[in-house]
């Protein structure tokens, strides 16, 4: 049954979670979001939406530089505490005990246990509603392809299925 209510249907949207990593004055923070993703193939690039209000715009704006890490289906705990705990009033890492390592070319760490990885520069910056587009140009990629992807859908984490089987000339 199809309901006509733009507000709920936002909640209908299905999203990859991200963890966003940034560093600035050698502060390192982490937040989770569900608004990143590739935007060109060739140069590789990733778009992370950023609220204004949030200390992640603030140390992105001012570094120009950030990390992505595509969380695995195990990692909802993480997503949970990098996205509900601020800044400012708590150390996310060891609220929740992150498991990093090292980037190669940008100051922010990366999250270990995550489908990708991503060390990204940013080369561009513009407002998109109520949030900041930064878009970035990949200059490190890392995954693992025993991971599965966590998933975002109607306020909740949720695991990915196997691929559908059908019958199709192309597969």
């Amino acid at each position: 049954m199809r309901v006509a209510d733009i507000s709920e249907a936002q909640n209908f949207t299905t999203t990859t979670v991200a963890l966003v990593t940034s560093e600035l004055n050698e502060a390192v923070n982490v937040m989770s979001a569900e608004w990143t993703l590739r935007v060109s193939i060739e140069d590789f690039l990733i778009a992370a939406f950023v609220g204004y209000e949030r200390e992640t715009y603030r140390m992105i704006h001012s570094s120009g530089e950030f990390g992505i890490s595509y969380c695995s289906d195990n990692q909802g705990y993480l997503a949970h505490v990098a996205g509900n705990h601020s800044f400012k009033s708590h150390d996310k890492f060891k609220l929740a005990e992150f498991n990093t390592f090292p980037s190669k070319h940008i100051k922010p760490p990366l999250i270990e246990g995550c489908i990708s990885n991503f060390e990204c520069k940013v080369i561009d910056e513009f407002k998109t509603g109520d949030h900041a587009a930064f878009i970035g140009k990949v200059l490190a990629g890392y995954y693992d392809s025993e991971k599965k992807p966590l998933v975002f859908h109607k306020g909740k984490f949720h695991h990915i299925g196997g691929k559908m089987a059908y019958d199709h000339p192309f597969d």
